[in-house]
């Protein structure tokens, strides 16, 4: 079945006419404020440890300390996030949250200025930024089909994908540029702009949203709400594969961010700068999957593309223990990185259109929380598991049993007719 026959089914057309999204005014509104906000905040993500650094002196405790703020969001926030999504419209949610997170990053400048930024302020700031950008991704994926036709939405996640792929690479880059010229805390000022720029576009849509239905009777409690979520993620088979998988993925791909730089470093010895370009390549394999997954979907179906991507991204990974320390090892590992990027941002388009077109308009937020909030759960387990496993048998042996696992959780998703089937 092909991906505009599955999704024709999942639902009524959005009032948009099925043409291109290049077409689609709106759509393009919201995907170049996206882009922008984006790019700004790949700024940020190198900025705040910088600001750190430089000018607090900040240890490796006080550093991680920063990072868990940034994250711990996610677990805190998200399933929250999912209830108020599906209570009110999301525009003015994705509106509201970029302008929050223009005004709160502010305050680092302004402490820097005044001569109060110290790293408790860093962290304030980082967490502040991290529950309006839970509650962003939370409406966002569940504002997209209420922005387009049910058939255009391969087409929309492949465009926004592609972005996401273009700032991981262009992001850090421009960072690293701002930093050295404007100082840290100046330079998370282009975030601020960034977000004004994205809630200006936001503003500009005209397509008409509708609001939520409100439930008869008394309004559920918020744990009944988030528990509705949970039951429509658990209780789909589809929905559940995807969700198990996506899992076992980011557990063990964290496993691999831990190890790779010291693998990298201390056996291939690439140096931070030829670290960089490694994992930098991993981006263009994304943008490039960005571009083809809809061509992939439309020949293979929704659910045959998704399961590719995520066999082409694990087993890829096998390429990483295999490099020499030489010049052909360096090519491995580029090969390595870019076909990971290239079928994760295959699944991750299929996957998230799949719970676009298939979940009830009124349950999309709470199911992309739920989703969302257990995928990434695990991250910090892999991150511990990781260093325990580069411990004990060394980074390359390290990378090798990492690489296995990824690899044989992907074929058993290869074999899961739920998910082939979809």
């Amino acid at each position: 079945m092909s991906s505009s026959e599955l999704l024709d089914r999942a639902g009524q057309q959005a009032p948009e006419p099925p043409r291109g999204l290049w077409h689609h005014r709106d759509f393009r509104r919201l995907w170049a404020g996206q882009t922008v906000s984006l790019l700004g905040s790949r700024v940020t993500e190198l900025a705040l440890p910088v600001a750190a650094i430089v000018l607090l002196d900040a240890g490796p405790a006080q550093l991680g300390l920063l990072n868990s703020a940034q994250y711990l969001p996610v677990l805190c926030v998200t399933l929250f996030a999912g209830v108020l999504a599906d209570r009110v419209r999301r525009r003015p949610l994705l509106i509201a949250a970029n302008l929050g997170r223009a005004s709160i990053l502010t305050a680092v400048p302004l402490l820097a200025w005044l001569g109060g930024l110290g790293v408790w302020a860093l962290c304030a700031v980082a967490f502040a930024t991290g529950v309006l950008t839970a509650l962003f991704d939370v409406a966002y994926q569940a504002y997209v089909p209420s922005l387009v036709a049910k058939e255009q939405l391969v087409e929309g996640n492949s465009k926004l994908q592609a972005s996401r792929s273009v700032a991981e690479t262009a992001g850090q880059g421009l960072g690293g540029t701002l930093i050295q010229v404007l100082t840290a805390p100046v330079a998370i000022l282009v975030d601020c702009l960034g977000y004004l720029f994205a809630a200006a576009m936001l503003l500009r849509i005209r397509t008409p949203e509708t609001r939520p239905a409100r439930p008869d009777g008394a309004r559920p409690s918020i744990r009944k709400e988030i528990a509705a979520g949970l039951r429509m993620t658990l209780h789909s088979r589809l929905l559940r594969v995807i969700m198990l998988h996506a899992s076992l993925y980011n557990l063990l791909w964290d496993v691999v961010l831990v190890v790779f730089p010291l693998y990298g470093i201390r056996e291939l010895h690439l140096g931070p700068a030829g670290l960089g370009v490694i994992i930098a390549v991993g981006s263009l394999g994304a943008f490039a999957g960005a571009l083809s997954a809809g061509r992939l979907g439309a020949r293979l179906g929704v659910g045959r593309t998704m399961v590719f991507g995520m066999v082409v991204a694990s087993a890829s990974t096998l390429l990483l223990p295999l490099a020499p320390a030489s010049g052909s090892g360096h090519l491995l590992l580029g090969v390595g990185y870019v076909l990971n990027g290239f079928g994760i941002a295959i699944f991750n388009i299929h996957s998230i259109t799949l719970r676009q077109a298939t979940v009830p308009a009124e349950l999309i937020g709470r199911v992309s929380a739920t989703f969302r909030f257990l995928t990434w759960a695990v991250i910090p387990l892999g991150g511990l598991l990781g260093g325990l496993l580069a411990s004990a048998v060394g980074p390359r042996a390290a990378l090798a049993v990492t690489a296995g696992g990824l690899t044989a959780g992907a074929l058993a998703f290869l074999c899961s007719r739920t998910a082939v089937r979809s």
